[in-house]
């Protein structure tokens, strides 16, 4: 299926739950159209007819005919349009709603490929190219395409040579129509592509500001995007410049055949094959092909850069998630949070290397296991599996003799807390950041685990206290701060299992205490994976397990591999400002 019906068949998925909306409107608008434009015209040529023949009866039935079409097809364009802004409006309610479901639903690597502006561009685009393929295929094309059959025929019924004229006319501009959106079709893609460039570039650059201004890299940004829009430029006067040029040739065409329309209508009357009525509306509905030709032209090329710009939305919609649950897939309830690793290996989907190798583990209910290891050791790579943001290559990964695939990712991350190694922050209150695992949560309950997390005093200090807006990413709180309500959001969420990445940048004293007394807390009663890098913490694990090149090489308490001088006891020995250096 090509990616224009693709995204024609999406965007069906969803126009079709409003039936009875769509037909009133699907029906209604180009049938007030047709009334108004060729049924219309064509009582009142019949009237203009009947009064040059002096034949006032009939003028009189023509005019009464005009009249009650006149008040059917303003009546069926009242009703219609009010049917297709609510339908619209639901349709693209709906489309907006479940666009954004299946991009939360995206796995992890996903978003690890996509730039966050450009990828709101693109929902943008697909949202808003939704209603201009409606507006046009409803509103314009349908109710064109019936006034120029209609019209046609009843020209057709009267002088055949004249509507092979209109006929001709007709597929004239149409193949030049066609034409244009071939030679176009290159430009716009390539316009649509820069566009979302340039939105995922200012994305970028406005969301590391902190970067840009201490690295003074603010003429660098504006340069790249001097470059990206001078380029969109000179695609958008090339385009422009084509337009009209064609526009130019296609008026041409109409006046010409115009001339012709009448010359040869002349003709016809003189020699009494048709009438003035005939002329009259023959002349009309001329101007009313040439005009709408040119409207439907412009259509056209909106139709094709609205199913251009719906494409990369289109596409990503349709590429399927490597990590899906089972159709038997079960939730989680009443689990014992022992964690077993079997054999487990994993490799990225475009990588033939190994990441981990032969991994076998088992951290029992309760106990608290650090990861240490050398950067690119694998110790991330085991929390993203545990998280299930990835599924193991060989091998399997058990909760409880439970295989992780055997329940649905949703219930597996709610018996999960995470603290990362960067505290991800929204920019919301900090009330609504603390409580984003557990929604539902008490103010008294999210105050007690802003205390156990010590971020208490100075959330309490803030003129708006827990209503207190944290800025982008958290911008407006220090790192120890972000840290603290990080840990306070897994604390109220009290999931029987914990990964923690610690930070490895360097706070100062008190903050590195606070953080550690929270740490304390929040590890207490939890099975516990902490990605390591304090001493502090290390020290005061269950169980270290190093890692080296996605293998197991060491495993005990801190003692244990002291005593052995082995890796750990290198790692340990060259420890630095606190740090395991990796």
């Amino acid at each position: 299926m090509s990616i224009g019906r693709l995204t024609l068949s999406q965007y069906w998925q969803h126009v079709k739950k409003y039936k009875k909306s769509f037909w009133l409107m699907f029906l209604l608008v180009p049938t007030s159209n047709i009334l108004i434009t060729s049924t219309l015209p064509f009582f009142f040529s019949q009237t203009i007819g009947a009064l040059t023949d002096r034949n006032f009866g009939d003028a009189n039935q023509f005019f009464i005919f005009a009249v009650v079409t006149g008040l059917f097809g303003v009546i069926a364009n009242l009703i219609g349009f009010q049917s297709l802004v609510f339908h619209e409006a639901r349709v693209v309610g709906a489309l907006r709603r479940e666009t954004f479901r299946q991009l939360l639903a995206k796995d992890m690597r996903f978003f690890a490929n996509e730039k966050i502006g450009g990828l709101t561009s693109k929902y943008i685009d697909y949202i808003r190219s939704e209603t201009t393929i409606q507006d046009i295929m409803v509103i314009r094309t349908l109710g064109f395409v019936g006034s120029l059959v209609i019209g046609t025929w009843v020209v057709a019924t009267r002088s055949t040579l004249l509507a092979i004229i209109i006929v001709g006319l007709v597929v004239v501009l149409l193949a030049q129509v066609k034409l244009s959106l071939w030679i176009r079709r290159n430009w716009r893609r390539e316009r649509r592509e820069i566009r979302s460039e340039i939105h995922g570039h200012v994305a970028d650059s406005l969301t590391n500001q902190l970067v840009v201004k201490t690295f003074t890299g603010e003429k660098r940004e504006y340069k790249h995007l001097e470059r990206m829009a001078y380029r969109f430029q000179k695609l958008f006067m090339k385009d422009v410049g084509f337009v009209i040029g064609e526009g130019s040739v296609r008026v041409l065409l109409a006046v010409s055949v115009q001339i012709i329309t009448l010359g040869v209508g002349i003709n016809q009357l003189t020699v009494g094959n048709v009438d003035i009525a005939t002329i009259v509306f023959i002349m009309s509905f001329l101007q009313l092909i040439g005009s709408n030709l040119f409207t439907l032209a412009e259509l056209l090329n909106g139709l094709q850069e609205a199913l251009l710009e719906a494409q990369p939305m289109t596409e990503m919609l349709a590429k399927k998630n490597l990590v899906v649950d089972k159709p038997t897939a079960s939730h989680i309830t009443n689990i014992k949070p022992e964690i077993t690793l079997s054999h487990v290996d994993y490799r990225y989907e475009d990588s033939k290397e190994l990441v981990l190798h032969d991994i076998n583990l088992i951290i029992p209910a309760g106990q608290k296991v650090g990861l240490v290891g050398h950067s690119g050791a694998g110790k991330t790579t085991i929390s993203h599996l545990l998280l299930r943001f990835a599924d193991v290559s060989s091998g399997s990964i058990t909760i409880d003799k439970h295989d992780l695939r055997d329940f649905t990712q949703e219930s597996l991350r709610q018996t999960i807390g995470f603290v990362p190694q960067e505290p991800l922050l929204f920019h919301r209150s900090l009330r609504e950041n603390i409580a984003y695992g557990r929604p539902n949560a008490t103010e008294e309950e999210i105050i007690k685990a802003a205390k156990q997390a010590n971020a208490w005093e100075f959330i309490n200090d803030l003129p708006d206290g827990l209503d207190t807006l944290v800025g982008e990413r958290g911008i407006k709180l220090s790192g120890g701060q972000r840290q603290r309500i990080a840990i306070a959001r897994a604390i109220l969420k009290d999931a029987p299992i914990l990964l923690l990445d610690e930070a490895t940048s360097a706070l100062d004293s008190e903050s590195e205490k606070l953080i550690q007394d929270s740490l304390t807390d929040l590890m207490k009663g939890r099975t516990s994976v902490v990605i390591a890098h304090r001493l502090s913490t290390i020290a005061k694990l269950d169980r270290i397990i190093v890692l080296d090149h996605g293998r197991i090489i060491e495993d005990g308490t801190h003692r244990e591999l002291l005593a052995k001088k082995g890796v750990y006891a290198r790692l340990w020995k060259r420890q630095s400002g606190g740090f395991i250096e990796e």
